[in-house]
């Protein structure tokens, strides 16, 4: 029942070819929104550090070294969103759907060595404040800093709105990130304000803030990454496919399931319980419909199905 165990080009009903072609146009769709992150990214971050390194405005710099984990980030995921296009081969017979994984897992990983850096430069910016040294805020730093706020959030939701109608959690990831930036930019802004108003401690601790909300993110893009990595599953996800299998006319308890992540598609091997007489092609429908089930409701890549004897159910002396 296994995509690559199926030489026809059907797999519980659904076509093979069709259905690979649809997930690769996703991904497809997906990395030419993540070009517009970059591009956008790109300006900005430029803007930024032009014109922060020359007004000695420790915040605006730092919201500019933020927005460069985006272009990094930005381009690590358009990368493995390419390499996860690949079709299978010999060393990767499942596909490179990781590859998405790999590349969050790189982008957060720039992001939290930024953060300590932007909370290293906070730290001497308010050291700079008590020792009498001023910032020199202008028009410009004011308005690139609210025009950086104004573009990212628009990316965010943008970001937000694809990422859930694909179905894509390096979108999803994106636009959450964006949403972050457009926070951080907004909280330059003020800072930058407060500044230009007389309030030269907002700086360093706007600065402070920033790290520390950089760090957040890369903290949070880690825990999902690595847990998809390593093989971790939801067990609430889990109960649930339990719950749809248990529903298929013929299935007398769920014997196992193991879910794991490649990139964002779900394969898993699954472990039904039949009746002891049931006749091996009556074995073979009922897992293709347990397959099927699965595919439709939770739009997985792939399911093998393993029948077992229900009298194997409570033998404490099995062991599979």
């Amino acid at each position: 029942m296994s995509i690559l165990a199926n030489i026809n080009q059907y797999d519980a009903g659904r076509n093979i070819i069709i259905d690979r072609q649809h997930r690769l146009n996703k991904l497809q769709e997906a990395q030419k929104i993540t070009y517009a992150n970059l591009s956008a990214y790109a300006v900005i971050m430029t803007a930024e550090l032009v014109i922060g390194y020359w007004n000695h405005i420790t915040v605006l710099i730092a919201d500019g070294l933020n927005n460069l984990t985006g272009v990094c980030g930005a381009a690590i995921i358009i990368t493995g969103l390419k390499i996860s296009r690949r079709p299978p081969d010999s060393n990767h017979v499942m596909g490179h759907w990781q590859y998405e994984n790999i590349a969050a897992f790189l982008s957060a990983t720039i992001m939290f060595a930024i953060s300590i850096q932007i909370l290293v430069d906070g730290v001497f910016a308010v050291r700079r404040f008590f020792q009498g040294v001023a910032v020199q805020p202008n028009f410009w730093s004011l308005g690139v800093s609210l025009v950086s706020a104004a573009t990212i959030s628009i990316l965010a939701k943008y970001n937000a709105v694809k990422g859930n109608q694909l179905n894509n959690q390096a979108l999803i990831a994106s636009g959450q990130d964006l949403k972050s930036d457009a926070w951080t930019s907004f909280g330059t802004f003020l800072s930058i304000g407060g500044a230009y108003l007389g309030a030269q401690w907002l700086d360093g601790v706007a600065t402070i803030i920033v790290g520390f909300l950089i760090l957040h993110a890369s903290i949070l893009i880690f825990r999902t990454t690595i847990m998809r990595l390593t093989e971790g599953f939801s067990p609430k996800a889990i109960d649930k496919y339990s719950k749809t299998i248990n529903e298929i006319p013929g299935v007398l308890g769920v014997q196992g399931i193991e879910p794991r992540w490649l990139g964002d598609q779900i394969v898993m091997k699954v472990g039904v319980y039949l009746a002891d007489d049931t006749r091996l092609t009556r074995a073979y429908s009922i897992g293709k419909k347990v397959e099927h089930a699965l595919m439709k409701k939770y739009d997985i890549l792939d399911a093998d199905v393993m029948a077992y004897p229900v009298s194997l159910k409570n033998d404490p002396n099995h062991v599979d």
